[in-house]
């Protein structure tokens, strides 16, 4: 194993784009393939060394310590606790990590891939680690599913390379799709989370499997689609691959009357090309593609755009 190539008075900085999925919600679990997008948000992370064995982390979460011989549990940072296990071998001294980040992890802006790629990141680039995107999305597949016990990892893949990419969860192969996409996101004052979400699906899923399998297809077969329409720059097709999907995340049960309001409003809006629920649904956030104008009264618009780039990792001195 590589050791500390990071000198004293030296600190990493890196910088991780938020991210938003376009379709293949659910599905994508199911060995359907997704599309998602990085946003300009960003979460950013500061390593720098300590004298002796401390672990410090800061963040808007609140403050965590530990030391390298204990990296004792913290259900707030699940995952750095995951990673700094996964690296306490490698280390030789304590750490000093700083975050912070343009977006609250109330809102599903991929904020959890977003944490986890960029102190993966930090740690390979101070250790002295390939910096391979290849190398760090299996690293952050195998964090999250480890914490989580399932993750399709789509949110790490758009974070981790940048612009709007298509991606296969049980390969892990990412496809680079576009730079740029006309969209906009509305938020409906409230987020289910995702682990709950899924839990309800399951169960209902259970009293008709054959059904549910059938639906998770169609949806593949959609987001291939949208894929295709990505690839040949046709926006208006796109916008038809989303309100179809949406369509088949009202029949898996994820949609309700608030979120059900919101895209036909937003499709009622004359530059809007297609509209659907962004994430697992019941709650959260609403993608519309194309130009919203004034937006939707009294739904809180979140401006954004694509970021193309994807993860950056700096050194820098004192």
């Amino acid at each position: 194993m590589q050791g500390f190539v990071i000198n004293t008075g030296q600190w990493v900085d890196v910088a991780v784009p938020g991210s938003i999925m376009l379709l293949g919600e659910h599905s994508v679990l199911y060995s359907q393939p997704a599309v998602a997008c990085a946003i300009d948000r960003y979460l950013r992370v500061r390593l720098s060394g300590l004298a002796g064995r401390d672990v410090v982390v800061e963040s808007a979460l609140g403050i965590y310590q530990s030391t390298l011989d204990t990296i004792e549990d913290n259900p707030t940072h699940r995952f750095l606790v995951e990673i700094l296990r996964r690296w306490r071998r490698v280390l030789t001294r304590g750490l000093h990590i700083t975050i912070t980040s343009e977006f609250s992890h109330t809102i599903g802006l991929g904020s959890s891939a977003a944490v986890t790629v960029a102190l993966e990141s930090a740690l390979r680039r101070w250790c002295g680690f390939s910096l391979d995107h290849r190398d760090i999305l299996e690293a952050c597949v195998g964090v999250v599913r480890s914490v989580q016990g399932r993750g399709s990892g789509s949110d790490l893949a758009a974070s981790i390379y940048g612009g709007v990419v298509g991606f296969d969860a049980d390969s892990l192969q990412v496809q680079c799709l576009s730079n740029s996409l006309p969209i906009d996101l509305y938020y409906a004052g409230y987020k289910t989370p995702t682990v709950d979400v899924l839990a309800r699906v399951a169960t209902e899923s259970a009293k008709i499997p054959d059904l549910v399998a059938e639906l998770y297809r169609l949806m593949g077969k959609v987001t291939h689609d949208g894929i295709a329409a990505l690839l040949n720059d046709d926006l208006p097709r796109l916008g038809i691959c989303m309100n179809i999907y949406q369509g088949l995340l009202d029949a898996l049960n994820v949609n309700d009357a608030t979120l059900s309001g919101m895209v036909y409003g937003l499709r009622a809006l004359p530059g809007v090309l297609g509209a659907k629920i962004s994430g697992s649904g019941l709650g959260d956030c609403v993608c519309a593609l194309g130009d919203t104008g004034a937006g939707l009264l009294g739904v809180e618009r979140i401006p954004l755009s694509v970021s193309p780039v994807g993860v950056s990792v700096d050194v820098f001195s004192h």
